[in-house]
């Protein structure tokens, strides 16, 4: 809000020019108040170097001779005369001169710099001479210890010959009073006294006249298509009379050219120099004239309300039901009646008007205005292709789910593939999008722009690409999109079967249509925090467990990993560390059992393709751990014999099979070497303390290390009652010296002994 925006003069009272004139008038700088002064270092002011410069200012000032002798006379008229016309920096120029003839040498800047510096000190001291503080005190100046001084914050050394001097002819442009100083102050340069309260205004500012303004706005021709014109609102009574109201979009560049020509009445200037403009008539109630920004926006607060998972799980029967519903009266989003009126039908639902000054601008930037803008992609030419309708998609379905869910949701998206283009099986090709909470895959969706002959329809897609690894879980939802048609729908697994049940469609064509889709995006994110909770309820209790059957992680640096039901796939940032890689699985080659093998491999794409699929999960009791021992023993028996050694064991290397039972493969064989190995080696991302051998940072070290990690897997399996057997293991694999440490065959059959002892029902 602003006074006449559109009037580019600046109006100013006549004490405002009076004030502007004075400040500008006065050629040496304003002294430092009292309260500045304290905080820079005090200035000593004697006679043999400040004398000089008061002297040459006096010249200045009164006007004399070269030697400093001239009149006495202070009157204004006369220091006026001599001084108008001059700059500071020719004044400064002057007096450095005087003083390099008086045998002073200081150049003009640091004369000035001591003139300003002494003028400010002689203020405190002469008001001082002048003030009632000093009756109070009894006391000159002159006569005050350096205590005294200090404690009443006059300058700490300041000579009597040089306030003599100044006060000849600074004195009488002293005599104002502390109101007069506050309204004019400066060191008056010009030769003029300190104007008092009293003095003459200065005459107000001529009319502003219509013909003599910026060019009109009628006038104007934009430079380009980005350029569109601004309105602007105004009050015309009340308090805020003389006020408008520019509105313009949040981060909107605004350039102002000029402003319209009323062509209703003409401006007159008024008696106090102001000039009152016409103002534009109204075009929409008060409430139109209000910016804005004067409203609160609880957009967090309702969000936060909604974001709020209900209870319990509605039943898959119920579901179709419970999308629809809108969310209650008193948590839907309050919006200005001018705002809320422009909105299609279909805002009620998640809507409201409201008497209080609220108005929830974030989800009206965020999320309506990206649904109900024209998507510059979608034109007859381009809707024909699956890209033009992606921005669409995203702004009403997936931004909005993600945006009322409340845990984090990572949106992940995939082109399209066709057997011409991949050989992989279709339950291994990544759905078009997926929404990942707490790692899991609980939304996705299949899309395109339409069904085309040969190719499965999105219905279908969506299902086929589906491996059932929640276990009990009832549901997960997804979406399916021909064009502008979307439906939402729920899959569940009925024995071997995936069910799809359809439970809403909208059709995104129209703003008023994409509106209906806010609701059930709205209930389906409230529902996906109770269904990851759900996967991990009493995980530790149960001998099977739930996984995603696509996952995706981010190792950063450009390097990533990608699951699918079946594959894992590696993507490395640099060609040098692909082939190192890829240079190890070839030399071992299938020889290694219950490990990971390459089936695939681009270095086009720099990635590399394994199978089996595994996924990180320690052992639920001590027959698994056990059982999983046996899987990694196994494996180092084998690489060990190849003189290899895996270098980094640990439970996120060790991972379980997911199309068989309880069955356990060794994985990572990045840091895999030939055995033994002269030089220390780090491994990175290693720092978990005891995980590496210690003999791996002193230099030689052989196969022994991987005893080692054995010992480390039974440490940090996370179970409480280890039996005994297994505890002496660990011990001997974990022994400080690697001699005395078992081979990977001893181990096994340590292992083989403790599975035998616990099948016979003997402690073990």
């Amino acid at each position: 809000m602003g006074d006449n925006k559109g009037d580019t003069v600046k109006k100013q009272t006549p004490q405002t020019q009076q004030q502007q004139q004075l400040s500008s008038s006065s050629s040496p700088k304003e002294p430092l108040d009292q309260e500045s002064s304290e905080s820079r270092q005090q200035k000593f002011i004697s006679a043999p170097l400040y004398v000089p410069i008061a002297r040459a200012w006096r010249v200045q000032y009164q006007g004399g001779g070269a030697d400093g002798s001239g009149g006495g006379s202070s009157g204004g008229d006369v220091a006026g005369h001599t001084t108008r016309g001059k700059t500071r920096a020719e004044k400064d120029r002057e007096v450095a001169e005087f003083l390099n003839r008086h045998g002073i040498n200081r150049d003009a800047k640091t004369a000035g710099t001591k003139w300003d510096n002494m003028l400010g000190e002689f203020r405190k001291v002469y008001e001082w001479e002048r003030g009632s503080e000093k009756e109070q005190v009894g006391k000159s100046y002159f006569r005050l210890s350096p205590y005294e001084r200090k404690l009443h914050r006059l300058p700490a050394s300041f000579d009597e010959e040089v306030f003599d001097e100044l006060s000849q002819f600074m004195g009488p442009r002293m005599r104002s009073t502390p109101q007069s100083r506050g309204i004019a102050s400066g060191s008056g340069d010009e030769g003029r006294p300190f104007l008092s309260t009293s003095s003459k205004p200065l005459p107000p500012p001529p009319p502003f006249k219509e013909d003599e303004s910026l060019p009109i706005s009628d006038e104007l021709t934009f430079f380009d298509d980005a350029m569109v014109a601004c309105t602007m609102e105004a009050f015309e009574d009340g308090p805020l009379k003389g006020f408008s109201v520019d509105r313009f979009v949040n981060g909107q560049q605004v350039k102002v050219f000029g402003r319209r020509k009323s062509s209703t009445t003409t401006a007159s200037a008024s008696s106090s120099g102001f000039i009152e403009r016409a103002q534009l008539p109204f075009a929409e109630p008060l409430i139109r004239t209000i910016p804005s920004l004067e409203f609160q926006d609880p957009t967090d607060y309702y969000l936060s309300c909604l974001r709020v998972s209900p209870t319990t799980l509605p039943s898959l029967f119920e579901l179709s039901w419970h999308v629809q519903e809108p969310p209650p009266e008193e948590y839907r989003f309050p919006l200005r009646k001018d705002v809320y009126r422009d909105l299609p039908p279909g805002k009620e639902v998640l809507f409201t008007t409201s008497n209080e000054l609220l108005d929830c601008r974030a989800i009206m930037y965020d999320i309506i205005s990206p649904i109900l803008r024209t998507n510059p992609s979608l034109t007859a030419s381009t809707a024909t292709s699956r890209d033009s309708f992606i921005g669409l998609w995203d702004d009403c379905i997936n931004r909005v789910v993600s945006k009322f869910c409340s845990l984090e949701m990572g949106i992940i998206r995939k082109p399209s593939l066709t057997s011409s283009t991949t050989d992989q099986p279709l339950q291994d090709q990544w759905p078009n999008v997926t929404g990942f909470i707490r790692n899991l895959c609980l939304w996705r969706g299949e899309e395109t722009d339409q069904v085309r002959e040969g190719q499965l329809d999105p219905p279908s897609l969506i299902v086929e690409k589906l491996l059932w690894t929640f276990m009990d879980l009832p549901y997960i939802f997804g979406y399916y999109a021909v064009g502008y048609s979307v439906t939402f729908c729920a899959l569940s697994r009925s024995q071997d079967r995936i069910i799809r049940t359809d439970l809403y469609s909208v059709d995104l064509s129209s703003p008023a249509e994409r509106l209906k889709a806010l609701v059930p995006c709205f209930r389906i994110a409230g529902l996906l925090p109770l269904l990851a909770d759900r996967c991990f309820i009493n995980i530790n209790a149960k001998q099977y467990f739930p996984f995603s059957d696509f996952e995706r992680i981010d190792l950063g640096n450009g390097n990533i990993i990608e699951m699918t039901p079946n594959f894992v796939m590696r993507s490395f940032s640099s060609k040098r560390k692909w082939a190192a890689v890829k240079e190890i699985y070839d030399i071992l080659d299938h020889r290694i059992p219950h490990a990971e093998f390459i089936c695939q491999e681009s270095d086009k794409d720099l990635t590399l393709v394994f199978k089996p699929r595994g996924c990180k999960f320690k052992p639920v009791n001590c027959e698994q751990l056990v059982e999983a021992l046996k899987y990694v023993t196994k494996a180092l028996v084998a690489l060990h014999d190849l003189c290899f050694m895996h270098r980094d064991l640990g439970w996120d290397k060790v991972l379980r099979r997911t199309d068989r039972d309880n069955e356990w493969f060794v994985c990572g064989f990045d840091e895999a070497v030939g055995a033994p190995q002269l030089y220390p080696h780090v491994v990175p991302g290693g720092e978990a303390r005891g995980r590496h051998a210690p003999e791996m940072g002193r230099g030689l070290h052989g196969v022994k290390v991987d005893v080692w990690g054995v010992g480390v897997l039974v440490r940090t399996c996370g179970l409480a009652n280890v039996p005994k057997m297994l505890r002496e293991l660990q011990n001997r694999c974990l022994d400080q010296n690697p001699e005395l440490r078992p081979t990977a065959a001893d181990c096994y059959h340590h292992l083989l002994q403790v599975q035998s002892a616990s099948s016979s029902g003997a402690p073990y």
